[in-house]
């Protein structure tokens, strides 16, 4: 800005086309408000110009994004517990299992094994190693295939 009075109105001027004879006799004149006038039309279209890549989003969607992060946090939170037990108890039921097979690993081998084309033919598969696994051997694999299946499910419907 100069010291010259007229400036601003120049300026105004120059920016929306609308000179009048007064305003045209004093820029050929005065050598600021000459050059006020040659620069005032590139200055409004740069003000115009848009130098972010992407528009700024709406406020009240930006709002509402982060409500349902909150909301989506404080759900996670709610459900860590949850989701503690339930891989505790995956750790339980695998344990259990490991234990199990660990308790009748001999009579099982045995009772497979036992499975050969000539014990078949002869029929002595598995009457003696059967009669080796137990009845609480046959009642802990139900309960723990019935457990495993329970939890199988949990976890594909909780999915949902």
């Amino acid at each position: 800005m100069s010291d010259c009075r007229l400036e601003p109105d120049v300026i105004r001027a120059a920016a929306r086309g609308e000179w009048t004879e007064s305003l045209r006799a004093h820029v050929a004149t005065c050598a600021d408000c000459a050059i006020a006038a040659e620069i005032a039309p590139w200055m409004q279209q740069f003000a115009r110009m848009d130098d972010r890549a992407h528009k700024l989003p709406d406020p009240a969607s930006l709002w509402v994004r982060a409500k349902l992060l909150q909301s989506t946090a404080a759900a996670d939170r709610a459900s860590l517990p949850i989701t503690r037990v339930q891989i505790a108890s995956y750790l339980v039921v695998a344990g259990c299992w490991a234990a199990l097979l660990t308790w009748k690993w001999s009579a099982l081998s045995a009772w497979i094994n036992s499975f050969t084309p000539a014990h078949v033919i002869l029929g002595a598969a598995g009457a003696e190693t059967a009669a080796s696994l137990s009845a609480m051997f046959f009642l802990m694999l139900i309960v723990l295939a019935s457990v495993t299946a329970m939890l199988a499910f949990h976890t594909i419907l909780a999915e949902e």
